[in-house]
């Protein structure tokens, strides 16, 4: 059966009957150029300038510098990131005991440095957006040396092929990240009321993307609905995983609030976009089909994990002030009450 829309930047694949290692037989088709993949990628990308953009226009440069000068927060993000995420999902797919196609997906999604959602998440859950920042530019800089590292130490127990790192994509995602937030950066500096409303653009340019995020994979490739099981689980898993991983490593360093956030939220997104580029290099078509299964998934599951721990936190913030401010009206009655007892 062909499946009308799935171009995975090569062309169409026809899905066939599944087999017992993988959630689908995939027969290469012709290849045919999507003009929505082309459109989606212009579209995306101008979202992620805005976010960015938004993103720099919330940061002051003296905090910024003293994440610089101290980079405890940093530090210890990377020690999330690129030492306990890979273990980790290196970890998971063995209990899993998933299959070469869906193993070495997962752990190249887990190898990845973090993505700019998370800056946006960390907006929207009050972390700490300078150290968010900071973070993502930080990883995708290391990432040119722990990527290769990590899928080296790993990857052998599924195959003794060497993956391609896609160097220049990495130094483009950096420059994606950095340029527009120095821009917001400077907004901020110079004319603050601009910046504000830079912020807020930036912040529905956000909702914007992850909508279309969740629309358009649904649409350009619908056979990873029809994964294994274990796929499923472990695309949930995944990103859960590395949420509460973050958050107990940042709070065992006696990180503040908004930092232990951030750092969850750094280690539990990863850059999607980086992870499917590395795949497209390092392996043939008909492979890539197959090996792409999991990161697809991730990339839905990862953003509605995201979501749910964003309502989650919202209905905590709403409990909290309702119980301040109950507190508040509680003691100011008490008051006025002593306060007419002494007339």
């Amino acid at each position: 059966m062909t499946t009308p829309g799935l171009d995975l930047l090569f062309g169409y694949y026809e899905l066939t009957t599944p087999s017992p290692n993988s959630s689908a037989n995939l027969t290469m088709v012709p290849p045919s150029p999507s003009a929505l993949k082309i459109a989606s990628d212009v579209v995306i990308k101008t979202t992620l300038i805005i976010i960015m953009a938004g993103m720099g226009s919330t940061i002051e440069i003296k905090p910024l510098l003293q994440h610089l000068r101290r980079p405890v927060g940093i530090a210890i993000g990377m020690l999330s990131q690129f030492i306990v995420l890979p273990a980790v999902t290196f970890g998971l797919a063995h209990a899993l005991q998933m299959s070469t196609y869906p193993a070495l997906g997962m752990l190249v999604i887990g190898s990845c440095p973090g993505g700019s959602t998370s800056n946006v998440f960390s907006y929207w859950m009050d972390g700490d957006v300078p150290l968010s920042v900071a973070m993502t530019a930080t990883s995708t800089v290391m990432a040119m040396g722990m990527m290769p590292l990590n899928l080296f130490i790993y990857s052998r127990s599924w195959t003794d092929e060497a993956l391609v790192i896609p160097y220049v994509n990495i130094a483009i995602s950096f420059v994606m990240t950095i340029t527009p937030a120095a821009v917001g950066m400077f907004f901020r500096w110079k004319w603050p009321k601009v910046a504000d409303v830079i912020v807020k653009c930036g912040s529905v340019a956000g909702a914007i993307a992850v909508v279309l995020t969740l629309t358009l994979m649904s649409v350009m490739y619908p056979f990873m609905y029809r994964a294994s099981w274990g796929i499923y689980l472990g695309a949930l898993l995944l990103p859960t995983v590395g949420f509460l991983f973050g958050y107990l490593v940042a709070t065992m360093f006696r990180l503040d609030a908004p930092k232990r956030i951030t750092v969850s939220l750094e280690t539990g997104i990863q850059n999607f976009p980086l992870c499917m580029t590395l795949l497209t290099l390092t392996f043939d078509r008909s492979m890539f089909a197959r090996i792409s299964l999991f990161p697809l998934m991730y990339g839905v599951t990862c953003i509605l994990c995201s979501i749910l721990f964003l309502f989650l936190y919202k209905i905590c913030v709403y409990i909290r002030n309702r119980s301040d401010k109950g507190k508040f009206v509680a003691v100011a009655k008490s008051e006025v009450e002593a306060n007419q007892r002494k007339c």
